[in-house]
């Protein structure tokens, strides 16, 4: 049902009916409501559904010192790449509607925005950990982990929104597929790593 919420919801924004829901779930309007309760609280639930249905990242705080650092990067980029191909719709889609979603049920906030805030503020503490546990080890420059982690992540979620959103910056060049652009970002950040 969460799936079927979610796509109708980025096809049509809060705007989705609640039977046209119901119809891609193949499940009864009744159904919805009574799992649900409201509209809202189902745009709530699909929302932040879509943060889950991206996956675990890959755990830093267990990777200082062990590996290749670039290729801890570039298995870092790939998925949040693929992280951010499913969060992005969904945080638009959210953002525009920022009076829908609040409720899940009687008595449970949720507030999709503030998690994925929550979420990624945690991540680039850990990833900035993981970067300072390799300089501390001499395997990179001694350099502000919050700025690469920030220029990292940045360049991802831009290239990410720039595929979902079909925005091009103007007289920019096809960009290139995702494999090529974690390794190519991998390089030129390297080049301020390198011990």
């Amino acid at each position: 049902m969460l799936r079927a919420a979610r796509e109708e919801f980025l096809a049509h924004g809060i705007r989705a009916t609640s039977a046209a829901i119901a119809r891609r779930a193949g499940v009864s309007h009744g159904i919805l409501f009574h799992r649900f309760g409201s509209k809202e609280a189902l745009f709530a639930a699909a929302m932040q559904s879509a943060e889950q249905a991206a996956g675990p990242l890959v755990d830093l705080r267990s990777r200082g010192g062990k590996g290749d650092v670039r290729e801890t990067l570039v298995e870092l980029g790939e998925l949040l790449l693929d992280r951010f191909f499913v969060v992005i719709p969904a945080q638009v889609i959210t953002w525009a509607n920022p009076n829908s979603g609040k409720t899940a049920k009687p008595g449970k906030t949720v507030n999709p925005v503030k998690d994925f805030k929550e979420k990624g503020v945690r991540g680039q503490r850990q990833f900035a950990q993981y970067l300072r546990a390799e300089a501390r080890l001499k395997r990179i420059r001694d350099v502000d982990p919050y700025v690469v982690a920030q220029t990292f992540s940045g360049a991802l979620w831009f290239y990410a929104f720039e595929q979902v959103t079909g925005a091009r910056l103007r007289g920019a060049n096809a960009a290139p597929e995702r494999g090529a652009f974690v390794r190519q970002l991998v390089d030129f950040i390297w080049g301020g790593l390198q011990a």
